[in-house]
């Protein structure tokens, strides 16, 4: 499904309000459906509509957690230490090592 349609069928079907039931669904979905490509996942989840931060935070906090750091777009990432001052590297290493424990 390409992203436009992708959006709508969750905006329609999930919704992307602040309430858990659609934004943490939104996320999981985005993180699902194109999580290949993390920047369209993420990409997607900002022009969304509704709840967009809430939604891209979770969605890249999942793609963070199965790509590691150096899966997600660095120019992405760049833009959230600059305008957060967070530095998501060692979150997500530390989530991909754990994902990882016990599975060689």
């Amino acid at each position: 499904m390409p992203d436009a349609g992708l959006a709508d069928a969750l905006a329609d079907v999930v919704g992307t309000s602040v309430a858990a039931q659609e934004s943490v669904v939104a996320a999981l979905v985005l993180a699902e459906a194109r999580g290949a490509d993390p920047r369209a996942a993420l990409v997607t989840a900002a022009g969304l509509g509704g709840d967009t931060d809430t939604v891209a935070a979770m969605c890249g906090a999942v793609l963070g957690a199965q790509h590691g750091v150096d899966g997600l777009p660095s120019d992405l990432l760049a833009t959230v230490l600059e305008v957060n001052g967070l530095d998501l590297a060692p979150v997500a290493d530390a989530l991909l090592a754990l994902r990882h424990r016990g599975n060689p």
